[in-house]
C-alpha cells in the first residue's frame, strides 16, 4: 500500500477537491491523508462561498501527517492564498516526495478560487519544486503570460513554465478544440502526446481526479510518463462514466475504471453463454469463410483488451460450428472494431456478431422488423480501418445505430452482416429466427 498526501480544498457536493482526490487514490489502491486548505459551499452549478484555513493550521495537518507516515507522493489542489503556499512549500520540500501541482485557479463553473498573488506565488515558490505541474488552457495562460492561440503557442507555454523549474508541465486538452482530447506533456528529455476521443460533456472535478491518479501512479514507482499514461485512461473513463448528481455538471467518477474491471467476469460470461448458444443452434451455412465471432465490450472500450470475444474465432466443423479459441478480452479485432464504432456513437450498444451475407438473408432480417444500415467499401477512403470507418458511415447516413449493418465486399473482401446491441443476449434475440 502507497500513501498519497493531498493538500487541498473540500467540496461540498463531492464532486472536486479532497473529495475526488480521495476517490481517485483508492481506486488505485493507495491510502489518501489531507491536508484541508479551504472548506467551499458549493454545488454543481456555482461557488458560493469559500472560507479559507489559516496557514498555521494547514501547515500543522502536514506536519501531523508527516509525523506519523511516509507518503510516497503529494498533490496540491487549491491552496487559494500566496500565504498558504508560502507555508507548506518548505514543508513539502522538506519531505522530498514526488510532487504533483494542480494550481486550481478557476472551479468548473468559472468562479475563481484564490487570491491575487497566488499565480505568481505558485510559479515562484512551488513550481521549482514540482515533479509535474497540471494547469489547463485558462490556468497555463494565466501563469505563463501568454496566450494560446496553436500548436506553435502550446510549445511556446510549455517551455516558458518549465522555465519555473518543474521537471513536467502537463498541457491538457479538455479545453482545447478538436475531434481528440490531447494531453501533452513536456520534459527536458522531451514532449510526449496523449489521446483520446472528445467526449461532449463537461464534468466537475477532472483537473482535480487526473492529478491525484497521477499522484499515485507516482507513490507506486511508475514513472512520470507511465503515470501519466495511465492517469490518461483512468481519467476517460472517469468522464465517460461521470455521475448526474445534481441540475448542473455532471461530478466526476474516479471509480469508472474500478467498476469496469469488476465487471470483466460478467462479461465473459455473458460471451460464453452466447457462444454455447451459437455452437447449439447456429445453421453452419451462416458462418462467413473468414470465420464469425462474438464480441462485447465493457463500458467506453478505449481498446481490443477491453473488448471480450472468441481467440481463433468460431468456424465450421464438419455439420457443426465450433470455437476455434477461447473466449478473452482482445480475442477479436475484426468484430472488436465493430462494436468500438457502434459504442462511440451510442454507448449502450456494446455488442456484435457477424454472419454470412446474402440477398435473400437481409431481405429475410428485413422481414424480422429490424432496422437494417449499410456501407459501400468503395467508398472507403484510403489509411483507415474499414470496420471502424464502414459502421461509422452506416451510423451517420442512419442517424443512429441500426439493428444490422452489411456491405456487399469488395475486392479481395468477403460480404458481411453484422448484427448489433446492447450485449450477447440482445444481439442473440435478433438473429434467433435463423437458429434451429
Amino acid at each position: 500500500m502507497v500513501l498519497v498526501l493531498t493538500v487541498a480544498g473540500s467540496d461540498s457536493v463531492g464532486g472536486a477537491g479532497v473529495e475526488a482526490d480521495l476517490k481517485a487514490v483508492a481506486s488505485m489502491g493507495g491510502h489518501g491523508a489531507v491536508a484541508l486548505t479551504a472548506i467551499t459551499a458549493q454545488n454543481t452549478v456555482q461557488v458560493r462561498k469559500v472560507f479559507p484555513l489559516p496557514p498555521e493550521q494547514v501547515t500543522a495537518q502536514i506536519m501531523a501527517v508527516m509525523e506519523d507516515t511516509s507518503p510516497g507522493a503529494v498533490k496540491t489542489g487549491m491552496l487559494y492564498s500566496p500565504s498558504i503556499v508560502l507555508a507548506v512549500a518548505p514543508l513539502l520540500e522538506e519531505l522530498g516526495a514526488p510532487l504533483v501541482v494542480d494550481p486550481v485557479l478557476f472551479a468548473g463553473a468559472g468562479s475563481p478560487l484564490h487570491r491575487e498573488g497566488l499565480a505568481e506565488s505558485l510559479v515562484q515558490d512551488l513550481f521549482p519544486l514540482a515533479t509535474i505541474i497540471t494547469p489547463n488552457r485558462e490556468e497555463a495562460e494565466a501563469l505563463s503570460g501568454l496566450d494560446i492561440s496553436g500548436p506553435e503557442s502550446l510549445d511556446q507555454v510549455g517551455a516558458r513554465l518549465l522555465e519555473s523549474g518543474t521537471q513536467g508541465v502537463l498541457l491538457k486538452g479538455g479545453h482545447m478544440g478538436g475531434a481528440m482530447a490531447v494531453d501533452i506533456l513536456y520534459t527536458a528529455d522531451g514532449t510526449y502526446e496523449f489521446a483520446s476521443p472528445r467526449l461532449d460533456r463537461k464534468v466537475h472535478g477532472a483537473g482535480c481526479t487526473l492529478a491525484s491518479f497521477i499522484a499515485c501512479g507516482l507513490a507506486l514507482g511508475m514513472s512520470l510518463r507511465d503515470a501519466v499514461r495511465e492517469a490518461k485512461r483512468r481519467i476517460y473513463d472517469s468522464i465517460a462514466m461521470s455521475l448526474p448528481v445534481g441540475q448542473g455538471m455532471d461530478c466526476i467518477n474516479p471509480l469508472a475504471t474500478l467498476y469496469k474491471e469488476a465487471m470483466r467476469s460478467r462479461v465473459l460470461d455473458a460471451v460464453r453463454a452466447g457462444v454455447r448458444e451459437l455452437e447449439e443452434r447456429l445453421p453452419p451455412e451462416l458462418v462467413p469463410e473468414v470465420g464469425m465471432n462474438l464480441a462485447y465490450a465493457l463500458p467506453y472500450p478505449q481498446g481490443y483488451d477491453e473488448v471480450c470475444g472468441v481467440q481463433g474465432r468460431l468456424v465450421r466443423a464438419g455439420e457443426r460450428v465450433r470455437m476455434a479459441g477461447e473466449v478473452c478480452f482482445g480475442g477479436s479485432r475484426h468484430i472488436a472494431r465493430v462494436v468500438m464504432a457502434a459504442s462511440a456513437a451510442e454507448p449502450r450498444m456494446r455488442c456484435a456478431l457477424n454472419l454470412r451475407f446474402s440477398e435473400e438473408r437481409i431481405e429475410m432480417i428485413r422481414s424480422f422488423g429490424l432496422q437494417v444500415g449499410h456501407f459501400d467499401r468503395l467508398g472507403e477512403p484510403e489509411a483507415v480501418s474499414s470496420m471502424e470507418w464502414g459502421t461509422a458511415e452506416a451510423i451517420r447516413e442512419m442517424g443512429h445505430v441500426p439493428d444490422v449493418i452489411f456491405d456487399r465486399g469488395g475486392p479481395g473482401k468477403e460480404p458481411m452482416i453484422r448484427v448489433l446491441g446492447e450485449d450477447p443476449g440482445h444481439v442473440l434475440s435478433k438473429v434467433r429466427p435463423l437458429l434451429k
